[in-house]
């Protein structure tokens, strides 16, 4: 049996499945004490990382408000989160995470990197739904 990784039409591929051409990578230099498993251990580690007291529904005005780098929210399937903290954290650097500041960025997270379960990752950032 052969075996090819990755699956063909993999999101793990480096081209896209409809034109078969390369991805544009562009790396991204990520700070020492702010990678994936630094960001684990920071969601672990107990620090308020909602910076609200409670859940609650929240309008698309209101996420609007906040879409700086020092306060940072979006929505995701429904789902408010305050990314602030992670920012730094996210692989493809902060300039791509703020394209969603603010806003709806389910589409464009689903486009980016439809396996990655942002629910278990975000969890500590969740401050609200959207209503």
């Amino acid at each position: 049996m052969d075996f090819n990784f990755p699956m063909r039409n993999s999101p793990q591929m480096l081209s896209t499945p409809a034109s078969g051409q390369p991805r544009a990578r562009k790396k991204v230099f990520i700070k020492p004490g702010f990678s994936q498993l630094d960001w684990m251990r920071l969601t672990t580690s107990g620090e308020d990382l909602r910076g609200v007291q409670e859940l609650r529904g929240l309008t698309a005005e209101e996420v609007a408000q906040h879409n700086k780098r020092n306060d940072c929210w979006m929505i995701i399937c429904g789902k408010v989160y305050n990314v602030t903290r992670y920012v730094d954290f996210h692989p493809g650097g902060r300039s791509q995470l703020m394209r969603a500041a603010g806003k709806d960025g389910t589409k464009l997270f689903f486009e980016t990197h439809a396996w990655v379960n942002f629910e278990s990752m975000l969890k500590e950032c969740l401050v609200g739904f959207l209503t």
